[in-house]
């Protein structure tokens, strides 16, 4: 089933096209990566599907059902959550205050179900739950991706947009926040990802999309973009990784 449909994308600041026209879907229980350089277009295709683009034209579909032109709030409400890129975690709340606040457009939720989601955000994401009372400022940038993805997670969303997940972490955390990602996918969740290191984004998901100048390039399953040695070379061998 096509879970989000793009269709004919143009999004536009001031009088420049930023996304130039372009179609793609992503089936529900994938995770699909747009991958390209600084410029392409990807981060603001994740805010035209959020409602945070104010010139769009073309469609974004969610089950079938047009969510242009609605308000964020609403397209949150329809099952669309967005991790932006640089994290955004409040610096003076808690662990478990920053991850309920993903909640907080979820109309008629009680405190103790939000409390014990959070209990059950924890076994996705050990070792926040030692932290559960830290202070987002003391937070390293691993931490801190960790708590942005659990926020967005509370928000039940069918689709969760993720925008540079291993932009400034170590190698080592950027493993960790990929399984983090799979394991996302695995328990029912649909993930449209956002990445430069195309080694890591290409490893967990099941399509990909090379954008460069508010265009689709190519498109095709993982191992595909990889062998072919043209694409390769020009859009993806500096983005490895």
């Amino acid at each position: 089933m096509k879970l989000l449909e793009i269709e004919n994308l143009v999004a536009r600041y001031g009088a420049a096209d930023v996304l130039k026209g372009f179609s793609f879907s992503v089936e529900e229980g994938s995770i699909v990566a747009l991958l390209g350089a600084n410029g392409a277009g990807k981060s603001t295709t994740l805010r035209a599907i959020s409602g945070l683009v104010p010139h769009v034209t073309g469609d974004i579909k969610l089950a079938g059902e047009s969510i242009l032109g609605r308000k964020t709030e609403a397209i949150v409400r329809l099952g669309i959550s967005h991790v932006p890129e640089g994290r955004r975690v409040f610096p003076g709340l808690t662990v478990r205050e920053n991850i309920l606040l993903g909640a907080s457009n979820r109309r008629g939720l009680k405190r103790r179900q939000m409390d014990s989601e959070v209990d059950a955000t924890f076994d996705l994401f050990p070792d926040l739950q030692r932290l559960e009372h830290a202070l987002g400022w003391t937070l390293s940038g691993g931490q801190l991706q960790m708590v942005a993805v659990a926020r967005g997670l509370m928000a039940k969303p069918r689709v969760l947009l993720l925008d540079e997940p291993s932009l400034g972490l170590a190698p080592l955390i950027v493993q960790q926040v990929f399984k983090i990602i799979s394991e996302i996918r695995n328990r029912g969740t649909t993930v449209l990802l956002v990445e430069q290191n195309a080694h890591m984004a290409l490893s967990v998901a099941d399509e990909g999309h090379v954008l460069e100048t508010g265009r689709i390039l190519v498109s095709g399953k993982p191992a595909d973009l990889w062998n072919d040695k043209q694409v390769r070379a020009a859009y993806l061998g500096g983005l490895a990784g």
